[in-house]
C-alpha cells in the first residue's frame, strides 16, 4: 500500500525578473525565518505533543540552462540561503541542451560553487561497510550535482507504455528516463534515500543557527 507522506511545496516564481533586483531574495529568507520562529514558539509552548514541523527542509534552486553558469544574482541568492536551508541546485529545462552541453554546464556550476564558497547540501558519506552497489549509487548521486531536470505534465506513449514527457518533432523526452535527465535521482534522493538526513540537517544545523542568532 505504500507509505503516506505529507509534503508541502512552496513555489517562488519570477524572482530576479524585476528592473531592480536588490535583495530580491528577502521574501524567501524571511519566510524561512518565519517557519523557524513558529516552530520555536510551538516547541517552547505547552502543546508540544501536537507539534507540527513546517520548517523548510530543502530548497530546490533552479539554474537557467541558457547562461554560462551561475549569474551574479544566483551567487548572491545562494549565499543568502546557505545558512538557513539545505540548498540543492538544479539545471532547469535540461531538454534545451545536448548531453555534452549539460556535462559542461554541470562542471562549470560545480567549479563556481567551489570558487565562491557556496554551501550547498552535502550528501553524507557512505559507511565503509556498505555494499558496493550502495557506494556506486552514492557516487553517481554526488556526480549528478547540479541535477539536470525536465518538467512535463503530458502523458505520451513510448514502446506501448504511457509515460510522462514532452513530445517534439524530433522525438520524445521522458521525464522518468534516467538517460534523458536526473529527475528520478532527484526524486529518490528527496523522498527516499536522503529525506531523513535533510530533516536532521535542518534541525541540527540550520534551526540551531537560527536559535543562536
Amino acid at each position: 500500500k505504500g507509505v503516506k507522506l505529507k509534503l508541502t511545496i512552496v513555489d517562488v516564481p519570477g524572482f530576479g525578473d524585476a528592473v531592480n533586483n536588490t535583495e530580491c531574495w528577502r521574501p524567501v529568507t524571511d519566510y524561512i525565518d518565519q517557519q523557524f520562529e513558529q516552530y520555536f514558539r510551538d516547541e517552547s509552548g505547552l502543546n508540544r505533543k501536537n507539534l507540527q514541523d513546517n520548517r523548510i527542509h530543502c530548497c530546490l534552486y533552479f539554474i537557467s540552462p541558457f547562461g554560462q553558469g551561475l549569474r551574479p544574482i544566483d551567487i548572491e541568492f545562494m549565499k543568502a540561503l546557505q545558512d538557513k536551508v539545505n540548498v540543492v541546485p538544479l539545471v532547469a529545462k535540461a531538454d534545451c541542451l545536448t548531453p555534452l552541453e549539460i556535462k559542461k554546464l554541470k562542471e562549470r556550476v560545480r567549479e563556481e560553487i567551489d570558487r565562491y564558497g557556496l554551501k550547498i547540501y552535502q550528501f553524507p558519506d557512505c559507511d565503509s561497510d556498505e555494499d558496493e552497489e550502495i557506494k556506486q549509487q552514492d557516487k553517481e548521486l554526488k556526480e549528478s550535482i547540479p541535477f539536470a531536470v525536465i518538467g512535463g505534465n503530458t502523458v505520451v506513449e513510448v514502446r506501448c507504455q504511457r509515460v510522462r514527457g514532452r513530445l517534439y518533432p524530433w522525438g520524445i523526452v521522458e521525464v522518468e528516463n534516467s538517460s534523458h535527465c536526473d529527475f528520478v535521482k532527484l526524486r529518490n534522493m528527496l523522498i527516499r534515500s536522503h529525506m531523513h538526513d535533510l530533516k536532521d540537517t535542518t534541525n541540527d544545523c540550520h534551526y540551531e543557527n537560527y536559535r543562536a542568532q
